[in-house]
């Protein structure tokens, strides 16, 4: 299925030119790791679920980047990841694999990279890291950057590497999960503005009028900046496709808006407002349900329950920070459905409640608080809590017992 991606790849080297660039041998060394523990209670709200207890995760990750020649970089990351206690995601494991393994042709102005890689998108609304997780979700194929005065062009064509928990170097692209688009920003009116349109397929890809292979087209619109004391990040995307031989008509609007006061501890204020669409009837020929692909996993709070599809919320913050050291937040979260005919959906994209014929919309309501405290230039420490309280909706469809959950994070970079 890659083989498809190769003449773009072609015709992206054709247009590349030698240019002058970094020298040859000189090499970039880095390391990292991450300790983690974490405890879960009522998850999924449901007091009877295998995965309530303690889990303890390591991520420890090396990787080493240089000029191999003039205009053509490589870059090598392997990590490992290891995990005991309740097992919580299928992407927690991976004992020893690539991480990162590219070549780069070209220089800042134009660049082609090719082989193993990271994205990040944007505000990661759609493409992301999945950094929360304890392996970080990586592609396979090609990306092409360009740069015209202020304005950056990237186009990509990528299939999504499965994460292989058991085993060492046995990572693979899977051919049935492809993504590929282009991804513009550049300098508006007002601060910075992003344009994309995406293609995603997805082969045998779960909804809530069954499970189908799926192509999905996204076109998105991304405001984002500061002006004075003010600060925002909106985002709408339009989606369209086919879900086996269901029309596919979706679309999400999201909005975060926020002001930072010149006084002592520099509190910083934000209300972040989201809607995106449901499934409205079903068996109409028509999802409508919004997909958000691949996106950061905690989406709205880093105990990552519930997923952007067929919902709106209302989710005030405050940030505060009492020394250069020491970064204190809070937030509240109020989430509704947006469809009775659609369930709620967990951060992976899963249903993680179906209808159930229930006509409540509230969901939940989640309280956070995190402080992250940097101990040294190499060395950072930080503390989660959560909260979620059921609302309506999952008392009416199911176990609706109150979830915590906690995060004791450990971090070294050198």
């Amino acid at each position: 299925m890659l083989l498809r991606f190769l003449p773009l790849a072609c015709g992206c080297l054709a247009i590349l030119s030698p240019a002058a660039s970094a020298e040859s041998g000189e090499w970039q060394t880095a390391f990292e790791a991450r300790e983690r523990v974490q405890y879960f209670n009522n998850t999924n709200f449901d007091a009877a679920s295998t995965v309530n207890d303690w889990l303890w995760t390591q991520r420890i990750a090396a990787s080493a980047e240089g000029w191999i020649a003039p205009s053509v970089k490589a870059r090598l990351s392997l990590q490992s990841a290891v995990t005991s206690g309740s097992q919580t995601s299928p992407v927690d494991s991976n004992v020893l694999d690539v991480r990162e393994a590219y070549l780069e042709f070209g220089d800042q102005g134009r660049a082609l990279r090719i082989g193993r890689q990271e994205l990040l998108l944007g505000s990661q609304r759609l493409v992301g890291t999945r950094d929360g997780t304890n392996v970080r979700r990586g592609w396979d194929g090609a990306r092409l950057s360009l740069k015209a005065g202020n304005w950056q062009l990237d186009a990509i064509a990528v299939a999504l590497v499965d994460v292989e928990p058991d085993g060492m170097f046995n990572d693979r692209a899977d051919d049935g999960r492809l993504l590929a688009g282009l991804y513009t920003t550049g300098p508006a009116a007002i601060g910075e503005l992003d344009f994309y349109l995406l293609y995603a397929e997805s082969d045998d890809h779960i909804s809530i009028e069954g499970i189908a292979d799926q192509k999905r087209y996204s076109v998105g619109l991304r405001s984002f900046g500061e002006r004075g004391s003010v600060f925002w990040n909106w985002e709408a995307i339009y989606q369209w496709g086919r879900h086996g031989d269901l029309d596919i008509t979706a679309w999400t609007i999201a909005t975060n808006t926020g002001y930072r006061f010149a006084s002592p501890w520099s509190p910083e204020l934000m209300v972040s407002a989201n809607v995106a669409s449901g499934d409205g009837t079903n068996g109409d020929h028509q999802l409508g349900t919004f997909d958000p692909l691949y996106p950061r996993g905690n989406y709205f709070s880093d105990a990552a329950i519930l997923g952007p599809a067929n919902f709106y919320n209302v989710n005030p913050y405050i940030s505060l920070s009492p020394s250069e050291k020491l970064t204190l937040g809070a937030d509240v979260n109020w989430f509704w459905r947006l469809e009775n005919e659609d369930g709620v959906y967990g951060a992976p994209g899963n249903v993680l409640r179906g209808p159930e014929r229930s006509t409540s919309d509230f969901v939940a309501m989640g309280l956070s608080a995190h402080a992250t405290y940097q101990i040294n230039q190499h060395i950072s420490a930080e503390i989660i809590y959560a909260h979620n309280a059921p609302g309506d909706f999952i008392q009416d469809t199911g176990p609706s017992d109150p979830v915590d959950f906690l995060e004791l994070t450990l971090r070294f970079k050198f």
